[in-house]
């Protein structure tokens, strides 16, 4: 039995969380002194034989912690040292499925396939720009790159009314940008925000009907 400091309901990495940390532990018990990479490929292998789908990152994140670059699969791993981060979370309410949200998207790719990969193609632009930007603090152009982001997010079809409604109303109380996270279908959008904006930002998200 596991416990969390919040709901389970809450599509955030929860259970790649709660498998990194069982192969943790047992490597600590065991004496078995797996590297970060070792623990890695144990959880996502796990997470796949689950859930047959997924890219590892919320497995990354859950061992790296911070701020990382990441790339499908864990073929690349690369924390990014940045200053203070200030980031508003919002949940929907509605429990997506990844697994269902991944296979749309591949369902999209048999169909229009020259238009997802334009799409791929300019969200890895995205992401190196970001990646520079990170590290540079420039939190104003990484909130811009985040509404280009969720711009493409849309066009795959995996945003949803009341996604929309939540990130609308965070940029329009101060936010720099903000875009679903993960999956998409519901759970939950991220803000990037100065710190002064943070309050007013949550409020509005809880005024759009997110949590």
């Amino acid at each position: 039995k596991t416990k969390c400091e919040f709901s389970s309901q809450f599509g955030f990495g929860s259970s790649s969380a709660s498998t990194v940390c069982v192969i943790k532990a047992l490597s600590e018990l065991t004496g078995a002194k797996l590297s970060n990479k070792d623990i890695f490929d144990l959880s996502y292998k796990t997470v796949l034989d689950i859930q047959k789908t997924g890219s590892g990152f919320d497995v990354a994140a859950a061992i790296f912690g911070g701020t990382i670059l990441f790339i499908k699969a864990g073929e690349m791993i690369e924390p990014l040292s940045c200053q203070e981060l200030s980031l508003v979370i919002g949940y929907t309410g509605v429990k997506a499925d990844t697994v269902t949200m991944v296979a749309d998207v591949k369902k999209k790719y048999d169909r229009e396939p020259e238009k997802v990969k334009r799409i791929f193609e300019a969200i890895t632009k995205i992401v190196d720009e970001a990646k520079e930007k990170i590290k540079e603090g420039d939190w104003e152009r990484v909130g811009t790159l985040l509404n280009f982001n969720q711009e493409y997010l849309r066009d795959l079809g995996v945003s949803t009314e009341k996604l929309e409604a939540m990130i609308a109303a965070a940029k329009k109380a101060g936010a720099y940008g903000a875009k679903l996270s993960g999956a998409g279908g519901g759970d939950c959008m991220i803000a990037i925000t100065s710190p002064d904006k943070r309050k007013a930002v949550g409020d509005a998200i809880t005024k759009a009907g997110g949590q």
